[in-house]
């Protein structure tokens, strides 16, 4: 008998063991990413542990490629990744190997990899960590040896994101807080959101795949907050099939696409709430009625960026309308233009507003689209196929889905940015475009 009710707790022993090495991964991380490595053969995983090590082969290496391979952001912005340790002597082993000097500290092993990477090693787990200059690896050092000591209750088994990673069912999978993406990303993100959410209140769960140079995502937002939650569930249903009106509008350098299809009364209304893209318009919206422009559409919407660093904004808009009825309004918007600005005329219903800091092209076609840009020839371009579109296959892609993000991954800029690009260069090589679909 005592047998018989001993089976079950020293199953559960053995389970745990199996994974005690997650235990490393910090519980506040704010990004996670798993990796099956069985599963992705030729790329992720194995590749960034051999880029980093400096490695050709990982046999014999003492890493458990068998387990999945973590990676994460932690609190401080950190960039980790953390694998299973099978045997610590082989691992040490093969970093002598590699004429690496092994210092050790807090009873845990470290070495300063040639990529400016930090490697710290127990018995049960392996962390990467980095890039971090020279000067200030002794700091990393000591913060990767309180991740490596500690215990369940401090790892990320006991973090909401880590559960919800374990639920999806992929050989690749994130889940991210809105806040630790690159801030140019950031915003559209929140759509859907209450207006005073913190961006550390929305999550972002996708699993993903590599196809052709491109990081293949699909997700969705949500939050742990049950009021956020249900307003970014309750926009989700505002979206509709995308019929591909504008998916040739956007050009391989291009940084950001994005592409919907809406009833512009219902999307108004989410976005009037976005703290974000309200910010964004404030300057044009002074002058130009946005809101009633945004009420008019009803189908295809497409939003191109050029660039998105800060106070850099180069954006063009194409929409179909249901109509153009605030066009009655323009000879108003000319009266009332707020000082230092101005608005005239550069063709039939189309209109251009100037002020110090802002140049916005827009106008009507014939057949209601709605035209827009920095100047007359973006502004034509918003709504036609330009010379160097984004593949046909990314453009069949797009078709069908209800909102779809292309990034340009080498164009993003900024701290965080950065970081995403060392996590991401060493796990899939040439990575070129992110291709975001929402479920």
């Amino acid at each position: 008998m005592m047998t018989v009710l001993a089976i079950p707790f020293i199953l559960s022993m053995t389970a745990c063991s199996d994974n005690d090495y997650l235990n490393a991964i910090p519980e506040e991380s704010t990004l996670l990413i798993s990796m099956n490595p069985a599963k992705l053969t030729g790329t992720g995983s194995p590749l960034i542990l051999k880029s980093l090590l400096h490695v050709s082969k990982l046999n014999d290496s003492g890493l458990d490629l068998s387990a999945n391979v973590f990676f994460f952001e932690d609190a401080r912005a950190n960039i980790g990744v953390c694998a299973k340790v099978s045997d610590d002597d082989k691992l040490e082993d093969l970093l002598k190997q590699a004429h690496l000097n092994i210092i050790e500290r807090r009873g845990f092993k470290f070495a300063a990899l040639p990529s400016n990477w930090v490697i710290g090693f127990s018995d049960k787990a392996a962390l990467l960590m980095g890039p971090a200059l020279p000067a200030a690896q002794s700091e990393l050092m000591t913060q990767m040896a309180k991740y490596l000591g500690a215990d369940e209750d401090d790892g990320v088994k006991s973090s909401p994101l880590f559960d919800k990673l374990d639920s999806i069912d992929a050989p690749m999978a994130m889940v991210s807080q809105v806040q630790a993406l690159p801030e140019q990303l950031v915003m559209p993100f929140t759509i859907g959101a209450p207006r005073d959410t913190d961006p550390s209140d929305i999550l972002v769960a996708a699993s993903m795949q590599l196809k052709d140079n491109q990081l293949m995502m699909q997700g969705e937002t949500y939050s742990l907050k049950k009021d956020i939650d249900k307003a970014l569930k309750d926009a989700r249903k505002i979206y509709r099939p995308i019929k591909g009106a504008y998916v040739k509008a956007m050009s391989q350098d291009d940084v950001l696409g994005m592409f919907l299809n809406v009833d512009g009364q219902r999307f108004h209304s989410l976005i009037s709430q976005n703290r974000g893209i309200s910010a964004l318009l404030a300057g044009i919206n002074s002058a130009i009625d946005m809101d009633n422009i945004l009420k008019s559409v009803n189908g295809d919407m497409t939003i191109v960026s050029s660039a998105l660093a800060k106070g850099n904004m180069h954006m063009m808009m194409a929409a179909k309308l249901s109509n153009a009825k605030w066009l009655d309004d323009v000879d108003y918007w000319k009266q009332s233009v707020p000082e230092g600005g101005y608005i005239g005329d550069w063709g039939k219903n189309c209109f251009y507003y100037k002020d110090s800091s802002t140049s916005y092209y827009f106008g009507v076609t014939p057949d209601l689209q709605y035209m827009s840009g920095g100047n007359p020839d973006e502004a034509r371009a918003s709504i036609k196929a330009c010379a160097n579109p984004i593949s046909p296959k990314l453009q069949r892609q797009i078709v069908g889905q209800k909102l779809v993000m292309v990034i340009n991954f080498t164009a993003l800029q900024g701290t965080k940015a950065e970081a995403v690009t060392a996590l991401l260069k060493p796990m899939f090589g040439h990575v070129n475009t992110i291709v975001y679909t929402m479920k």
